[in-house]
């Protein structure tokens, strides 16, 4: 209780400050109620208290692992990948304002591509498709101010995958009866 009471506090402070400092590996938006103004650098930046907000994000170079990925090749081998994004923002006005949760529609992105990718190659021909993923996701993404600077396949195997199906003589038991066995 006392922990939100004191982020509370401390979120009402910053707003009532009358500059934000932005950190040497962010950059920012400045919007002025709600409508973007410019993108702000690392440094000092006044702003009016209650009107302005700032809203910033990691520049840097980021690394990103990819849930597992149980696909199926143009040969037709059950596979299970794995790989890791590094990437960077570089407009981030787009990062920001021009797809929510940019970080995550990367990841399903960068998911999507890699299916379709694999899916017209042979499992032999595996080996050699980190820079085809890594130029297709690169020339997607960058209209939300991502720059992909690598994908890498980090585990790759054939797996033989089962599917269980369910017994069509057994009947459901009624919800009344479950737990009462």
């Amino acid at each position: 209780m006392f922990d939100k009471l004191i982020d509370f506090l401390i979120q009402f402070g910053k707003e009532l400050l009358p500059f934000v400092i932005v950190e040497q590996w962010n950059e920012a938006v400045h919007l002025r109620f709600g409508k973007y103004i410019s993108v702000r650098k690392p440094g000092i930046h006044f702003k009016f208290p209650f009107v302005d907000g700032i809203i910033e994000t990691p520049v840097i170079t980021q690394s990103v692992n990819l849930p597992a990925q149980t696909l199926t090749t143009l040969d037709e081998q059950g596979i299970v990948l794995k790989a890791i994004i590094r990437y960077r923002v570089n407009d981030v006005k787009e990062y920001l304002l021009g797809v929510m949760h940019a970080n995550d529609v990367l990841i399903d992105t960068t998911q999507g591509m890699i299916r379709d990718i694999v899916e017209i190659t042979t499992w032999e021909n595996l080996v050699d498709v980190n820079s085809q993923i890594t130029n297709e996701v690169k020339e997607y993404v960058q209209k939300w101010g991502i720059e992909v600077e690598t994908i890498t396949i980090t585990d790759l195997a054939i797996v033989k995958t089962f599917r269980i199906l369910g017994d069509n003589n057994v009947k459901p038991l009624p919800l009344n009866e479950i737990g009462n066995g």
